[in-house]
């Protein structure tokens, strides 16, 4: 099984909850970056406003050829009780037929089960099936936290549906 781990990341905590689970189950790791500038406490709020009104933006890659992956780990922040920009806009883009997929996503312990809830709706729109999810809190949670966090999951994942590292 070949695994691809997509993610999106503003502050770094989902890219290293990202790197943590790859090393944990292997694979190959894409960030998805948003074009828009989301810097700074005005970028932040213009990106929960965007979140909140499932607004989509410039993306890149804007496309990534998923064929030759049997299990997608896609993972956000939440915002706004929703997933973000970048992550509704490249979902918009990418064919999941077939595809297993667990979402993870990082947030401040709100919002997180809706934010899900959204997410696996557009993965089943674009034919994909959710498999597992999790969500870590990260609130004034520091890189140790985040690192047992990557573990968890990836044990939990392991012995739920199989998850090995290649």
């Amino acid at each position: 099984m070949k695994n691809l781990i997509l993610y999106y990341s503003r502050t770094g905590k989902t890219r290293f909850l990202a790197e943590k689970l790859r090393q944990e189950l292997g694979g190959d790791l894409v960030e998805i970056r948003d074009l828009k500038n989301r810097k700074g406490p005005f970028g932040f709020l213009r990106g929960v406003r965007d979140a909140h009104l499932g607004s989509k933006t410039e993306v890149a890659p804007s496309s990534l050829d998923l064929s030759k992956y049997d299990l997608i780990l896609l993972g956000t922040p939440v915002w706004s009780y929703g997933p973000t920009p970048a992550i509704n806009t490249f979902l918009q883009t990418c064919n999941l037929m077939g595809k297993k997929v667990i979402i993870f996503v990082t947030s401040r312990g709100v919002g997180y089960r809706r934010a899900i809830d959204i997410l696996r709706n557009k993965v089943e729109e674009r034919g994909g099936k959710v498999i597992e999810v999790g969500s870590v809190k990260t609130w004034l949670r520091g890189k140790e936290f985040m690192f047992r966090a990557g573990v968890e999951l990836a044990r939990l994942w392991k012995t739920e549906i199989g998850v090995l590292k290649h």
